[in-house]
Order: structure tokens, then sequence, then C-alpha cells
């Protein structure tokens, strides 16, 4: 794996995040790169309460769109009551706030989950082979039946995950979430094969709950133990000082990596190229290159 050194004084900010994360040091954060990366990296808001930040309106905006998560949640939870699901890329070892709200649905039940949410103001703004996206109040949700990227798999099954099924909290919200182990897995197979991007928050939930229960899972799953190995490595650089994240694959790298885990899986290939086709025809589709292309993170 060929690493890229970062500027030198991106590094120094970097270094400043992990001390915060690793240490809970309450470091000076007042150059913005230092908020900046904590931002790119997704760790903002553990950073400014960690560090009691009260400059300006920011602390104020993530606590704010938390907050408006933390009732979505609520309210999902609520409604989805006796169908078979599972909230993921939720919790984890470090506080922050998600851009959009992901929960597994066993396949069956799917359409069923779709119709209470609509029942309690959400509206459907994508439908996708393995995919349901509904929004309410600026907040996406995705319905995933198997966890993906457009029509592209990146987790074996959903299924699987689901069985992994555990009783959770977030922010003092029971919910149903998977096992820890589990969202290990996932969060290596979603930073690596759907955003081709790996964070400091995908890095420190690979650090603080990585165990033999990951690895077993990751090895049954089939092409996983290669992002496992991916993952491990750029956080041991990353804590060794000689890479800075996010580190973004290059895109041929991050191509091949999908296609070749998507490709694996015989079930999906029909739909996958059926999907493929038609995201090409799509008037969106180059925009959404030259973004996945230009980005720094997800």
């Amino acid at each position: 794996m060929s690493i890229d050194t970062n500027h030198s004084n991106d590094a120094e900010e970097f270094r400043k995040v992990l001390r915060v994360l690793v240490n809970g040091e309450r470091v000076n954060v007042n150059p913005p790169d230092t908020l900046r990366l904590a931002g790119l990296n997704k760790v903002l808001l553990h950073v400014l309460r960690i560090v009691d930040y009260q400059g300006g309106d920011l602390r104020r905006e993530q606590e704010e769109r938390l907050r408006r998560i933390i009732n979505m949640v609520r309210e999902i939870e609520y409604a989805l009551e006796g169908i078979d699901h599972a909230f993921i890329k939720l919790v984890k070892p470090v506080i922050y706030v998600p851009a959009d709200i992901d929960i597994l649905v066993r396949k069956d039940q799917v359409l069923l989950a779709t119709i209470r949410l609509i029942r309690r103001g959400y509206s459907v703004l994508l439908y996708e082979p393995y995919t349901i996206t509904l929004v309410k109040d600026g907040i996406n949700v995705d319905l995933y039946v198997h966890p993906s990227a457009a029509s592209l798999v990146y987790a074996r099954g959903g299924e699987e995950f689901l069985d992994l099924k555990a009783t959770g909290e977030y922010h003092g919200v029971k919910i149903t979430t998977i096992e820890r182990h589990a969202e290990v897995v996932l969060a290596i197979l979603h930073a690596v094969y759907k955003e081709g991007i790996i964070t400091l928050n995908d890095a420190l939930t690979v650090m603080f709950w990585l165990n033999n229960d990951a690895v077993n899972l990751c090895a049954r799953l089939g092409g996983c133990m290669n992002a496992m190995e991916l993952a491990l490595s750029v956080t041991y650089l990353a804590i060794r000082k000689s890479l800075i994240l996010p580190y973004k694959l290059p895109i041929s790298v991050w191509f091949t990596y999908l296609l070749t885990r998507t490709l694996g899986n015989r079930r999906y290939t029909s739909s996958i190229l059926q999907g493929g086709i038609k995201r090409v025809g799509d008037g969106k589709f180059i925009p959404q290159l030259i973004n996945r292309i230009m980005r720094t993170s997800y």
C-alpha cells in the first residue's frame, strides 16, 4: 500500500485530534485545521465535548443535529416494533453526528417497514434493488435488505448481520442494533467497499472493538479479510504518525476492491449488471462520479 504524507501543519493538527480522542486531553482546538480534520474524520462532536469548545455556533449546531437524530431514532424504533430490524453504523465508540440513519430490515418485511414510516410522515426518496431511502425533516433514513451502494452489495447478506442482533442504547434510547464485533466488520466493509475512505471514526472502531469474534465473522463472509487487513494497516500507520486520516483509496484501487467483492456474490450479479447499466444512463451518474473522485471524506 502506497501512502502519501500530508502537509506538516495537518500532521500536527491530526496529532491533536488523536490526543483528544485516545488520551482525553483538552488541547487547544482554536486553529480551524484541527476542527476541519475532526469533521472530515466524523469525530467532531466528540472533540468539541472533550475540550469543552465554546466558540461560535459550531457546537450548538452539532448538538442540535444530534438531538434531532436521537429523536428520530426513538420514533423509528417505536414504529418498527415487531419488524425484524437493526440499526447499523450508529452506535460507535466515539460520539459523532451521523449524516443519515441506516437500518437493516428482513427482506420480506421491508415494505411493511416503509409503510409504517410513511404513516409517520416520512417520504420515499429513492428505491433501489436492496435499499429504500426515506426522508423526514431533511434527514435520510436508509432501509437496507443488504448493505449496498446503489445495486452493489458490499456485505454478503443482511440476514447474517440480523442474526447477530443485540439490544443497545443510543444516547439514552433503547434500540435494536448488532453485536459489537459485527459492527466492526460492517464498519470496515462500509469504509473500504462503499466509501473507499477510512476515517478516524472507522479506525477507532477497529482499534477499540476488534476481537476474535470479529476476525472469525470476517473470515466467514469471504472477501472481507482483505478489507480488514487494509483497515488494520491504515489504523497502525495513523497511530505510528506515518499517515493522516481520512485515508482515501485511489479510485482505481477502490473500484477493483468493490467490483471483485460484489461480483464474488453470484446471486447478485444480474442485479448488479442491470443496476450498473441503469446508473450509467442516469444523468446524475457523471456528476456523482466526479464528486466521488474529488471528495476527501463522506
